[in-house]
Formats: C-alpha cells, structure tokens, sequence
C-alpha cells in the first residue's frame, strides 16, 4: 500500500515537464493528432526521442502559445515558477546543478518536486526540446520519460508536451488513467496565462 501511494503521489506531479493531455491511443484523445505533429512522430528536427526510450508514447497534450519556441522553453525549464501552472502544483521546488561542471542548469540537473519526487534532465535545447527521466519509481516504470518539443506556427508556437511509458503493467494502466486528467489542467493553466489554446 505504501508503494501504491508514493507513485500515486509521483503521479501527481510528473505532470510536470510540462502539463500533458490525453493517451495517444484513447478513444478519448484530448491532443488533436492533425495539429502539428501526429502522435507516430519521435524525430524533431535533430533530436529522436528513441535515442531516450523505446517506450510507447502513453500521453500527449498540445497548447498553442502566442510566442516564440524559445520564449516557451523559457517557461518549461522554469521550475521554480511550476506553481503558477502545473496541476496540481509541486510542494516545494528544488533544482540541483551540483553534477554539472559550469554549475547552471542543463543536462544532469536534478529537478525535486518534494521528497522522493525527483526528475534529472537529459537532453535540452533551450531553443525547441527537453527530456526528463523520472527517478521516483524507476523499476516501476523502466524507461518513462518526460517530453517537451515547441514547433513554429503562425502566430507563435506549438507547445507538444508528452509522455513516454509502458501501460501494459497495473501501474501503468494508473498512470495511464491518471496522468490525461493532470496534464491536460496543466495545458489548460499556461493557455490561460499566456493567451493561447489547447488542442
């Protein structure tokens, strides 16, 4: 039972990395598969999110926002502002940059959510991408990741916040319920903010 509730409380903020929407592979799908990219797409430009995981892709949200790629990844990899957007909002944010040699954040930076929920960031590019590998249930959930890619469009941009994980087991047909509902309120949140639209 103890388990059961630390990755239900993973849960609640893996949403994280950005907001998301719902399963892919749903009769419910929230994330318009016409708009942008289709949910078969795992290479953006020069970044394969296969190179990360051979995971399925188990959810998916897409927020349109008025503003470059870079001006949104600017608020993706701003953790400390998490509280302002993502549903339900972590307890209490704590980045760790301790493992990178130029001490800033980057790839390796721990990002904690509070105790026990802890993300280390693996790839980012602060102009389009950013990868985050879950470290709170790790045997759980072999190979999840959290995917942020933001594509140009006409007005602005294309905010495409994923996640990768496999749903087959009893946990992750949980996460599989749970995560839609968090990721899409998130997606809701920033479009509310900043003026835009979630597909």
């Amino acid at each position: 039972m103890k388990n059961i509730l630390k990755i239900f409380g993973g849960l609640v903020v893996i949403a994280i990395v950005g907001g998301f929407g719902f399963l892919s592979f749903s009769p419910t799908l929230r994330s318009d598969p016409g708009v942008g990219l289709s949910p078969e797409t795992h290479v953006f430009g020069e970044l394969d999110v296969r190179d990360f995981t051979d995971k399925p892709l188990g959810a998916e949200v897409k927020v349109f926002l008025p503003m470059t790629p870079s001006e949104a990844m600017v608020i993706v990899a701003a953790f400390e502002d998490y509280s302002k957007w993502v549903s339900p909002p972590p307890e209490n944010v704590v980045i760790d940059n301790s493992a990178r040699e130029t001490g800033d954040f980057g790839v390796g930076s721990l990002v904690s959510y509070k105790e026990g929920e802890t993300d280390e960031i693996v790839h980012l590019d602060p102009e389009a991408s950013m990868i985050a590998r879950p470290l709170w249930a790790p045997d759980a959930f072999e190979g999840h990741r959290g995917v942020v890619i933001v594509t140009p469009a006409e007005g602005g941009s294309i905010m495409h916040m994923r996640r990768y994980f496999e749903t087959t087991s009893m946990k992750g047909w949980m996460m599989s319920r749970m995560m839609p509902m968090f990721m899409e309120s998130s997606a809701e949140n920033l479009a509310e903010i900043y003026g835009g639209e979630v597909f």
